[in-house]
């Protein structure tokens, strides 16, 4: 009996499936955790929950990159799709514009107030 335990408890095809279901399963539940907190600051009257950085679509997308066959590959895309990571673009998109319209803005108030 003891050999049967071993020849499963030590073997590669074991432990690479293991493998992959831990990195999945790891990489999916920072994913699905990120996508609640991001769903639960958007109700109103809601708790702010800070998001985890983007571990979640950073592991998902490295295990499609490494773990999985070349076709399947293009998946690592998801990745991307963490809300972390779709925030700090939004972010970084309305401070680079948001900074010059209220730069115009301004100037534009203190033109009128010089005509006086």
């Amino acid at each position: 009996m003891s050999d049967f335990f071993d020849s499963i408890f030590h073997s590669d095809i074991v432990d690479t499936i293991v493998g992959y279901v831990f990195v999945f399963g790891l990489g999916l539940f920072f994913y699905i955790a990120n996508w609640c907190c991001f769903i639960n600051n958007m109700i109103p009257g809601r708790k702010w929950v800070s998001l985890v950085p983007p571990l979640g679509g950073l592991i998902l997308a490295l295990a499609f990159l490494l773990l999985v066959p070349a076709p399947w590959k293009w998946f690592a895309l998801l990745g991307l799709t963490d809300p972390w990571i779709i925030s700090f673009v939004y972010a970084i998109i309305t401070e680079a514009f948001g900074k010059s319209e209220k730069k115009e803005d301004k100037e534009e108030e203190n033109d009128g107030e010089h005509d006086n």
